[in-house]
């Protein structure tokens, strides 16, 4: 979709809806995963009994990666400028 096919929205709580319209399945995937990363991280780390500092350190690492991983969101909208 080109910038010119996209419509122009002055109201930012109308954007705001849009853009999570726009993108709520992916919206969805990524809560689930992050979830199920730290609640599994938690649980291995504290089953081990391994330092806390270690598991922040791979719950940072793997937000990271799966930031980089994934595509970015996109805006339904042409920007106001």
């Amino acid at each position: 979709m080109t910038d010119t096919d996209r419509p122009r929205i002055q109201s930012r709580s109308r954007r705001l809806l849009a853009y999570l319209g726009h993108n709520r399945d992916q919206l969805i995937v990524d809560a689930t995963v992050l979830l199920t990363w730290i609640v599994v991280s938690a649980a291995v780390f504290r089953w081990l009994a391994l330092p806390q500092w270690a598991h922040y350190l791979v719950l940072f690492v793997g937000i990271a990666v799966y930031a980089k991983l994934t595509p970015a969101w996109e805006r339904p909208y042409r920007s106001l400028d």
